[in-house]
């Protein structure tokens, strides 16, 4: 497959990328594998591996130097961490603004929100990981759970790309994906390996979701890999389309259409019931006045 864009590549500003290169040669190599577009995405401040929030000015320079040198678009991002159940994430709020994309998913070892998420996200979890490397149980309950605090985090937080879902926490992925459908965020293919089965993709597919495919590379030989997402879409049915940078440069697909009619519709019934409050304001004055011409005339 030839990818037009890599959204998902860690600098060595991630302490666990062993990128043997600047941000500056990633950008070579990525315009040297014929991409146009690519995306450093450094680990969130929640884990002990992530960039330092002082080196995220200076990161989003260096992309756009790289990006004036080399002629390929470079953006700002990060991968985001879930740090709770109720939507909390790690992105600081005052460089939301400055970020061209945001990739997030669950990621052992984060730091939690809070003393509460520490014991209802996050040891769950952690116990649940090993059941499932062993046993390959997960039980229902734990899923569900999951699946709530990563709708929570879409439906809360402007997320482009939900990284690697089910890797690490397990989701009912297709539950996911239709909170994903409706936010306009992508879900993505990762080039480390897939986590749920081509039927779970081709479910997402019917609810709306979109997809792309990302390397989530920290080694510079590894920007744009796709081998191991080829080899699981062999067993998938699916149009070019459906995955955004097999298709195009990167863009957030349309919310869920129906929700959009929904909403329209509710807004419609809501301005109509306005209007009709209003006019029925106005034939109440009106009708005051005639009561009290037909008195006046009564009287005389």
């Amino acid at each position: 497959m030839k990818l037009i864009g890599d959204y998902h590549i860690h600098s060595a500003y991630s302490r666990d990328a062993k990128m043997q290169g600047s941000i500056d040669e990633i950008a070579k190599t990525a315009k040297d594998r014929g991409l146009a577009e690519i995306a450093i995405t450094d680990h969130g401040p929640a884990v002990w591996v992530g960039a330092k929030t002082k080196h995220y000015p200076h990161i989003k320079a260096m992309c756009e130097k790289a990006e004036q040198d080399h002629g390929i678009r470079v953006f700002f991002g990060i991968e985001a961490n879930i740090t709770g159940d109720n939507g909390e994430t790690d992105i600081p709020e005052r460089f939301r603004k400055d970020l061209d994309i945001v990739v997030c998913g669950f990621h052992p070892r984060s730091r939690p929100a809070n003393i509460k998420s520490l014991f209802t996200l996050f040891w769950p979890n952690y116990i649940f990981m090993f059941t499932w490397l062993f046993f390959k149980y997960y039980p229902k309950k734990r899923r569900r759970k999951n699946t709530e605090a990563i709708k929570r985090v879409i439906e809360k937080n402007n997320i482009d790309i939900l990284a690697h879902p089910s890797r690490y926490f397990k989701v009912d992925i297709v539950e996911v994906a239709k909170t994903c459908a409706e936010h306009g965020t992508l879900i993505e293919l990762n080039g480390k390996g897939i986590s749920f089965r081509p039927i779970d993709f081709e479910r997402c597919l019917a609810v709306g979701a979109k997809f792309i495919i990302g390397s989530d590379a920290h080694k510079l030989n590894y920007i744009g890999r796709t081998e191991r997402v080829g080899e699981f879409l062999k067993n998938c049915d699916f149009k070019e389309e459906d995955i955004i940078n097999l298709s195009g440069l990167f863009r957030r697909p349309e919310i869920n259409r129906l929700l959009k009619i929904s909403e329209d519709t509710h807004e419609a019934e809501e301005v109509e019931v306005a209007i009709d409050k209003k006019q029925a304001k106005i034939d109440a004055r009106e009708k005051k006045k005639r009561d009290k011409i037909l008195k006046s005339k009564a009287t005389d």
